[in-house]
């Protein structure tokens, strides 16, 4: 039986949720239609674009920079606040969904996914049926778009849900590869970053069909193992699987894919803040803590590695779980650029008992519990908004996305 595979992928994820709340709450402006981002505090000429606007793309604004940088490029442009928990209601929503057409469904990150749809074809029908199906569902029912991709293998369906956007259906099948994937530029295929495309281009190598085309000795050569892997990705053949999310009973946890690829763990550091800031909050919503944190990092051959710890004491504060993942972000960080980063709580559990001695700051513990008492209370209140860390607000930490937590680095192509 062939395989038939399905990407989902949000469009402009982060500015399409954002937009929608508003919406929601009585703002007749949609977002999604004039020059607009989500982003920090633009008054004090801090924070970094996290989405943007179709319309803002236009004026050249590009995510990952500063938000004064991008008001001089687009004096116009909205700004509104991130709010990361609207953006997990919404992405539990659209899971919730993918899972009634099969259950193999792989969530990549906040805003995408895969679906294994072999066999699927007696129940639903053929596969650009199904596909169209849900993409109106998910608009009809929740109120955003997505691009699928249909294809044999992940990374066609990857490839062709990155063809154009909005709300649109693309196939990628191994005779469409020529037409369709090979006159793209080479930084468009999965796996190839701005470094490996100086490369190429030092090779006179342009399009990712000059890549497909030329020898593999030649690519292996360039890139070492990676290379091989490239030249197959090339050629519309999957020889790596594209690495897809594990989920565990009894975890909590999120993923993000940056950008960019990032090169040092400290342009990491406020991503990862706000990746533990988010499971810390889910944590404490369930009356939850945690024995287990574990990070995990891809990088962009692909590669996952991950670490975890066991804690001496459960734990669901922000701060704990920030300062044991900062830990092992820095001890398995790789040589390789990173473009993925997630931390997951496990083995939870209702235990909140602690067993401290003699060394252990239980000022600071405390004063760190009512800070998270107090920050999730003005949430609930006010939204998820309300309340944000200045590490998340500020370009200090030297990020490029601070949190662009889950827009793939090309994300906002569309």
């Amino acid at each position: 039986m062939a395989k038939v595979y399905f990407h989902v992928d949000v469009n402009s994820a982060f500015l399409s949720w954002s937009a929608l709340k508003l919406l929601r709450s009585g703002q007749t402006l949609d977002l999604r239609t004039v020059p607009s981002a989500v982003g920090g505090d633009e008054e004090k000429r801090h924070g970094v674009v996290l989405a943007k606007s179709g319309p803002a793309k236009a004026f050249g604004v590009r995510t990952g920079e500063s938000l004064f940088a991008a008001r001089l490029k687009c004096p116009q442009l909205i700004v509104t606040p991130p709010d990361f928990d609207f953006y997990v209601q919404n992405s539990k929503a659209l899971i919730a969904i993918l899972q009634q057409y099969t259950p193999d469904v792989e969530q990549y990150s906040i805003d995408e996914a895969f679906l294994d749809m072999t066999g699927t074809e007696a129940l639903f029908g053929p596969p650009m049926t199904v596909a169209h199906t849900i993409r109106e569902r998910v608009r009809r029912e929740l109120g955003f778009t997505v691009n699928i991709g249909v294809a044999p293998n992940r990374l066609l369906a990857k490839m062709a849900s990155d063809f154009e956007k909005p709300d649109k259906v693309h196939t990628l099948f191994p005779d469409e590869v020529p037409e369709k994937m090979w006159p793209l530029p080479a930084g468009a295929l999965f796996g190839v970053g701005p470094s490996a495309v100086k490369r190429l281009h030092q090779r006179g190598l342009y399009t990712i069909g000059d890549l497909a085309r030329a020898e593999r000795k030649t690519i292996v050569e360039l890139f070492g193992a990676r290379g091989d892997t490239l030249w197959n990705y090339a050629n519309g053949r999957e020889a790596d699987p594209v690495t897809k999310q594990a989920t565990r009973d009894n975890t909590y946890g999120n993923s993000v894919t940056l950008p960019r690829d990032l090169v040092r763990p400290q342009e990491a550091d406020a991503t990862l803040l706000a990746l533990c800031d988010s499971v810390g909050r889910r944590l404490r919503t369930d009356g939850r803590t945690a024995r287990v944190v574990a990070v995990q990092l891809v990088d962009n051959a692909f590669r996952r590695t991950s670490h975890q710890t066991t804690l001496p004491d459960p734990t669901n504060s922000t701060d704990r779980l920030y300062q044991v993942a900062r830990r092992l972000m820095d001890q398995m960080w790789p040589a390789r650029p990173v473009r993925l980063v997630g931390v997951s709580a496990e083995k939870t559990g209702t235990d909140n008992f602690e067993q401290l001695d003699l060394f252990t700051d239980t000022t600071r513990r405390q004063k760190q519990e009512t800070l998270d008492r107090t920050a999730d209370a003005l949430r609930r209140k006010y939204g998820g908004a309300a309340v944000t860390r200045a590490k998340l607000l500020t370009p200090d930490a030297r990020e490029p996305g601070a949190l662009s937590a889950a827009k793939q680095r090309d994300k906002e192509k569309g």
